[in-house]
């Protein structure tokens, strides 16, 4: 009796072994915290913290992974960033690809609207954000909350 609940364990830990990676081979994000809640024309810097998730683990270390960002006050499109470094021997599509990584936003810098009001009182906004994989593959897109730019 023994020997035979050994057997099964032992089958059953082979199989969680070869378990298949069922992560989306389209990477996914989240968002983190983006801020800080306010920041000083050409004194501070705006960041955005995401989680990603990719299940063939081809993110970063490319031209073609990118990050995308969009101030939502302007319908001029997205500013391409780097992917944030990914140390290679990471990068193992059988067990995908989990993390965390972080974009400052400085191209353009933050800026008031340039009329009379923003310009004086400070202006607000927020982001819009994706990334992109090696094969092209665009991720779903993330929102950050109100930043607000104070002349």
């Amino acid at each position: 009796m023994k020997l035979r609940s050994a057997l099964i364990v032992s089958g059953c830990l082979l199989l969680a072994a070869c378990e298949k990676n069922n992560m989306s081979k389209i990477p996914q994000i989240s968002l983190v915290e983006a801020g800080p809640d306010s920041v000083k024309v050409n004194l501070d810097t705006a960041y955005i913290v995401f989680n990603y998730a990719d299940g063939d683990a081809d993110l970063g270390n490319s031209s073609t992974s990118a990050v995308f960002v969009k101030d939502l006050r302007y319908d001029t499109g997205y500013v391409q960033y780097e992917f944030p470094y990914i140390v290679p021997s990471l990068e193992d599509p059988k067990k995908g690809l989990t993390g965390t990584g972080a974009v400052l936003l400085l191209q353009p810098p933050l800026t008031p609207r340039a009329d009379s009001m923003h310009m004086v009182h400070g202006d607000t906004t927020h982001f819009e954000m994706y990334i992109t994989d090696r094969a092209g593959n665009a991720s779903n897109h993330i929102t950050t909350q109100d930043i607000i730019i104070r002349p």
